[in-house]
């Protein structure tokens, strides 16, 4: 009985030293950073979802490394559900409009835009504009991966938050660099989505830039989880404008534009209206309308 509770006691000793290892390196003083402290205060969180939103704000890279293992993967995928972090699909002009906001913002509930139960309000407030970029969590588990530094964080305390604790993985930025980062992604046709989650207090923080070949986000959504939203809008195109160079259909990064008979035919139930097929079109045969049916876009012209 004495030996077992020996083993005990060493264990939570054991246990005790790690967390206090893992909290000073994190973050760097017994003292807790400012922007911890802004962190904390910012919604009543269960005290489990907090320290998961506090770890996976200031190391994503290794919050996310888990997911690369195989026999997690199996494990995770049983239960994956895209309702505590998800993504919204939004068009380049869309995402400048987030990116200029000088304003604060403050949209509670957006049921008719991010259709989940769970993270889904926009709330920015001053100063503004405030904006970071931080290597792409997702590309860094890879030793080949597309560029890394896109992933553009937006608000605070979150970009506080990310520059004080990953001073080597990010960094702040004016509007004019964010806006050249959106657009260089967008010209190697990778998508932009706002990233909203559960643990970062319900809400939007993150505008990402997207390619198949690194992102977990939407390799979870082509396992089938509905982690990404619909843009709300669909691409379709001037036929007689159109001179079939399939520009589209090899930029289109969910196999939505295939060409039939040397014309190019969208399929809507695969299409997200990114848009970069719009963009990609080298004789602007392509545009983008609403569409109702598929969803209500992010703009945050409309919202505010």
């Amino acid at each position: 009985m004495r030996t077992v509770f020996y083993v005990f006691v060493i264990t939570v000793l054991i246990l005790a030293v790690v967390i206090v290892g893992i909290y000073l390196l994190l973050e760097g003083s017994f003292l807790p950073r400012r922007s911890s402290k802004e962190f904390i205060r910012l919604s009543k969180m269960p005290v489990i979802k907090l320290l998961e939103g506090y770890f996976y704000a200031s190391r994503p890279d290794l919050y996310l490394k888990p997911i690369t293992w195989s026999w997690f993967k199996k494990v995770f995928i049983r239960s994956e559900t895209g309702d505590n972090y998800h993504g919204k699909v939004i068009p380049l002009d869309n995402a400048r409009k987030i990116i200029k906001l000088d304003k604060p913002v403050e949209v509670a509930d957006l049921e008719h835009i991010i259709p989940y139960p769970v993270a889904r309000s926009i709330i920015l407030k001053g100063p503004m504009p405030s904006i970071a970029v931080m290597e792409c969590p997702c590309r860094a588990q890879k030793v080949n991966s597309c560029p890394r530094d896109v992933c553009l964080v937006m608000g605070e305390p979150f970009v506080s938050f990310v520059v004080e604790h990953s001073p080597n993985k990010a960094r702040r930025i004016e509007v004019e660099e964010a806006l050249k980062i959106l657009e260089e992604e967008e010209e190697r046709g990778h998508i932009h989505t706002a990233w909203f989650k559960q643990a970062m207090h319900n809400r939007f923080y993150t505008i990402c830039n997207c390619c198949s070949c690194c992102c977990l986000g939407m390799a979870s959504y082509f396992r089938g989880v509905s982690r990404i939203a619909h843009s709300g809008y669909q691409p379709i195109i001037n036929k007689s404008s159109c001179v079939n160079c399939e520009a589209c259909s090899k930029t289109c990064l969910f196999g939505a534009i295939k060409q039939v008979d040397d014309i190019p035919v969208i399929n809507t139930d695969l299409c997200m209206g990114c848009g970069v097929c719009v963009s990609h079109c080298p004789l602007h045969a392509i545009k983008l309308i609403p569409a109702p049916e598929k969803g209500t876009p992010l703009d945050v012209e409309v919202l505010v």
